[in-house]
């Protein structure tokens, strides 16, 4: 199995700008993402969590990934296809490849539970199968506090060897090293990123391709020379930490309402609500913000 060469690096999980309407806002989303991408960050993972994704009909989705993949490089770039639909999830995935996006990014459904490993290859047969595209790449999307699947070493060595070719990386944001070992142990050319650029410095070491992170946009400069040289990784890691916990979506999105000067970028979709004035100064108080 080879390693799917673009998916490496620094990746950002990015925000979706919600207008006043509670539509995703492609004009302001595609700006945002360019000018991320011209400022160290190698590529996007466009409507996973941080995009708020599972908040979006799947016609919103389809037309925002058309839209960003009319101003954006397809080829640094994925789409965030997993819902609890196998329909919507089969209609999502091959719009993603039919508009070049380099992988989509997978969740499995996440309603019903528990699921066993049964279930999971089932439900990847049976996307894999009503694909109309020859070489798709699908990214594994392990979140297994939202989700309730782990992909765990022995499931991700069964999808690999029942769906050869089609299975590109997993995106971690279990963020546990001793499964990307394990599976690294077996497939040391597959693609495993974590959620976080704590990461980064030791990623070449323990072998991993980077991070996709929802924070890291806020500071794709410094994490892009962690990434390359390892300087300033502990700076990073108390960067990363200062935002970080269950709040993570929405401390980013008003770190970049205050750096672009546009409150609109605070706006999430229902049911969750912006940051509260005390929590916002108690944000400012530790960090200031470095889009």
């Amino acid at each position: 199995m080879k390693r799917q060469s673009g998916l490496r690096g620094v990746w950002a999980a990015v925000l979706t700008p919600i207008d006043a309407q509670m539509l995703p806002d492609s004009r302001k989303g595609v700006e945002y993402y360019n000018d991320l991408l011209g400022r160290g960050i190698d590529g996007l993972n466009v409507l996973g969590t941080n995009g708020e994704a599972a908040s979006f009909g799947t016609h919103e989705r389809l037309r925002y990934m058309e839209a960003v993949a009319g101003g954006v490089p397809t080829d640094r770039a994925i789409a965030g296809t997993g819902t609890t639909s196998l329909a919507d999830a089969v209609r999502l995935t091959q719009a993603a490849f039919d508009c070049g996006y380099l992988g989509a990014l997978v969740m499995p459904p996440f309603f019903y539970r528990p699921v066993n490993d049964d279930g999971v290859v089932g439900f990847f047969d049976a996307l894999l199968t009503r694909l109309g595209t020859p070489d798709p790449q699908l990214i594994l999307y392990n979140f297994p506090s939202a989700s309730g699947v782990t992909f765990h070493a022995a499931l991700v060595e069964r999808l690999v060897a029942e769906f050869p070719g089609a299975i590109a990386g997993m995106k971690d944001s279990s963020n546990d090293r001793a499964l990307q070992q394990a599976i690294l142990a077996k497939h040391p050319d597959f693609a495993i990123l974590p959620s976080s650029e704590e990461y980064l410095a030791g990623a070449r070491a323990d072998g991993t391709s980077g991070c996709i992170s929802g924070s890291v946009a806020l500071w794709p400069e410094l994490a892009q020379r962690v990434w390359q040289t390892g300087a300033g990784a502990e700076h990073l890691a108390e960067l990363r930490r200062s935002v970080a916990g269950p709040e993570l979506l929405l401390r980013v999105r008003y770190l970049t309402s205050r750096a672009r000067n546009d409150e609109s970028w605070e706006r999430p979709m229902p049911p969750l609500v912006s940051l509260s004035a005390a929590e916002k100064r108690n944000l400012d108080a530790v960090l200031t913000p470095r889009v």
